[in-house]
């Protein structure tokens, strides 16, 4: 298998658009445009040579290439645009870089330009591009896309039938994820790497939009519940153009069955003109998927949707606030896979079990808070949780993470989880196997760890085999007060004292929720009520 096919087969396993139909978008009539069917660029080019390229004005290029490299936001920056009427559908982007706001050791060329291809507005491409901009001495990056690499090499035809090119839609051009490449000047034509691959949210992932492209931006903002929590505040930002914008709060996934259902009215939705707060009813927690459909000219055009878990009702679970974790995944694995992870200590959002005490969730414990971490490289879409039973503080374990932790290394999903948990619950070992075996962590005066190597970490998307994580014991999760402790009911015990944190005694038809000292059989424990 060639390196492009591999790239290939990856890159439609990760691709995360939907392809939502839409009724007759808003394109350049292209019905007698020529097509190039040429095999090399020099060939290309010269067909190019005909003709005035004009500039049609500036429009807007969002970077999401040196985001591949350099872990920056996706930035957007102002880019002349040009056309030739020899050539429809065929636009000169010119040097796109010149203005991006880290210095380059090298000049940009300010007449090179990206030639970008939508004679088909629906497979697009353009091909290798040296944007100049070399921002740590080591050769300028060159970006690509996959479908301007199979045009290259073999045919325009063959990249529409691998389903590599973009689609240019109401003047704005998308891509897929992961169907961008980027590489340095310097390194070998099958070292391209992904680009394109921020896919989380607002403000990410590449984009050119024409200057003539009407306004349909949309931007979806979830505010919040309202104090009995049954309702949800969602604002949208409408774009100037937009006739109406059709919105709607949809449980699960996004998918092309609930647009069309939103479409056809056969759900609830709302009808909006300008920028505005709306309310929606909220059942209860969950992943809910928001859409906005904007309208121009009477005909709906490309859907702006926003995926989230959200869990403000939070049944089932309690915040004790914030747990000191030390990360012993990528920064203490076996052969130390992921360069320049080093260990560190953050805090961690942490909730525990209303139903089983001791069993824990981290929330997104690689996200904001954790130090290598940015915008760009975690979804936040929806949380992650890493969940810790250490209900019996001798037998603790770490559930499998099967949806990964929400971080991109650029190894794909990376799943984490114990030893202790693949032997109980992949191979069918009992708890007193995995015990003997020495498998299971230990909660010790609200602080949990585990033995050199009973960790694991995998890259399911690129090898099949876990390898073996906390390799020199740096794990540590210090809890906070309060966690794990016992419980109490309204029912008197004979013979039990209970005393405030202060120190006073309490009986329990004083009680209120919270955190009591219980005294009984000469013991004193932390208790809830």
């Amino acid at each position: 298998m060639s390196f492009l096919r591999k790239m290939m087969v990856v890159a439609a396993m990760i691709v995360c658009q939907l392809t939502f139909a839409q009724n007759t978008p808003l394109r350049r009539d292209l019905t007698n445009a020529p097509r190039f069917n040429g095999t090399t660029a020099a060939a290309k080019a010269a067909e190019l040579n005909d003709g005035e390229w004009v500039s049609m004005g500036m429009g807007r290029w969002r970077d999401d290439f040196v985001t591949r490299v350099f872990n920056v936001e996706c930035l957007e920056m102002e880019v002349e645009v040009r056309k030739n009427d020899a050539y429809p559908g065929v636009y000169r982007v010119m040097a796109p870089y010149k203005d991006y706001p880290f210095t380059s050791h090298q000049e940009i060329d300010p007449e090179s330009y990206v030639e970008v291809h939508a004679e088909d507005p629906d497979h697009v491409y353009f091909c290798k591009y040296n944007t100049g901009l070399d921002i740590d001495g080591q050769g300028a990056l060159l970006i690509n896309s996959i479908a301007g690499y199979i045009v290259e090499h073999e045919s325009f035809e063959k990249a529409v039938a691998e389903g590599a090119c973009g689609v240019l839609m109401d003047g704005v051009l998308l891509f897929a994820q992961n169907t961008l490449l980027v590489r340095t000047e310097y390194s070998e034509d099958d070292q391209w790497m992904y680009a394109n691959m921020n896919f989380g949210g607002y403000k990410t992932g590449f984009r050119l939009v024409l200057p003539d492209a009407p306004d349909l931006e949309l931007a979806i903002d979830v505010q919040g519940a309202n104090e009995a929590k049954d309702v949800l505040n969602v604002r949208f930002e409408v774009g100037k153009d937009c006739e109406k914008v059709r919105v709607a709060m949809m449980p699960g996934k996004a998918s092309n069955d609930d647009l069309q259902k939103i479409l056809n009215g056969s759900v609830a939705y709302q009808d909006i003109t300008k920028t505005q707060d709306v309310a929606f009813d909220y059942p209860a927690d969950g992943v809910y998927t928001f859409y906005a459909i904007p309208y121009l000219n009477g005909v709906n055009r490309r859907v702006t949707y926003l995926t989230k878990e959200l869990n403000y009702q939070n049944l089932g679970w309690r915040k004790l606030g914030f747990a000191t974790y030390t990360e012993a995944f990528l920064a203490d694995m076996e052969g130390q896979l992921i360069q320049g992870i080093e260990p560190v200590t953050y805090s961690v959002e942490i909730e525990e079990s209303t139903e089983t005490p001791g069993y824990f969730r981290l929330i997104d414990p690689y996200g904001d808070n954790y130090p290598y971490s940015t915008k760009n490289d975690y979804d936040n879409t929806r949380h992650y949780y890493m969940e810790i039973d250490a209900s019996d503080p001798e037998c603790v374990m770490i559930k499998e993470m099967s949806d990964g932790c929400g971080y991109n290394f650029g190894v794909g999903k990376m799943v984490m989880w114990s030893r202790a948990d693949r032997e109980l619950n992949t191979r069918g070992k009992s708890k007193e196997e995995v015990k003997e075996m020495g498998y299971f962590g230990k909660c010790e005066n609200g602080v949990i760890t585990f033995p050199d190597e009973m960790l694991l970490i995998s890259f399911p998307d690129f090898y099949p085999f876990p390898y073996y994580a906390n390799v020199s014991g740096k794990f540590r999760l210090v809890l906070p007060e309060g966690a794990g402790v016992g419980r109490i009911e309204a029912t008197q015990t004979e013979g039990e004292e209970i005393f405030d944190l202060n120190g006073r005694r309490v009986q329990r038809s004083a009680m209120t929720p919270g955190m009591y000292i219980l005294r009984q059989n000469g013991k004193t424990t932390k208790v809830l009520y």
